[in-house]
């Protein structure tokens, strides 16, 4: 079914939900799972997104190790969320994204979500877990 699933997630509880759910769909299909965690902060100066990028290293870990995930099939990047996501999506092939999704309502749903991008810029399957 698949073979290449990338997951997005936070350094959080909930990325941890949103990869259980991966990892069980990953394990189902023998399909490669990687993960990938955006760091929203563009313009920022240089060494301050290495800073976050290195405090973001071992959380991001932690939960990927939780699931036997390789160090290698785990992304950090920095800047717009959904165009890293699309990108890393279709530089490994990705077969499907997953991510979650908070419930917006009011203004936030009106200007729109991470999840909302990547569902509308991806070039493949695109799965949202509601955290």
């Amino acid at each position: 079914m698949f073979k290449t699933i990338l997951c997005a997630i936070e350094a959080s509880d909930e990325g941890k939900e949103v990869l259980s759910h991966a990892s069980q769909l990953s394990k189902l299909c023998d399909a490669q799972l990687l993960v990938v965690h955006v760091i929203p902060y563009a313009l920022l100066p240089k060494d301050y997104q290495k800073e976050l990028e290195e405090e973001a290293k071992p959380k991001i870990r932690e939960i990927a190790s939780e699931f036997d995930i390789s160090e290698k099939c785990q992304f950090i990047k920095v800047g717009k969320p959904y165009q890293h996501i699309c990108s890393l999506a279709e530089k490994k092939n990705a077969d499907l994204i997953i991510l979650g999704t908070h419930s917006q309502k009011g203004v936030q749903a009106l200007l729109g979500s991470t999840a909302n991008a990547v569902v509308n810029k991806a070039t493949c399957n695109v799965s949202l877990v509601k955290v």
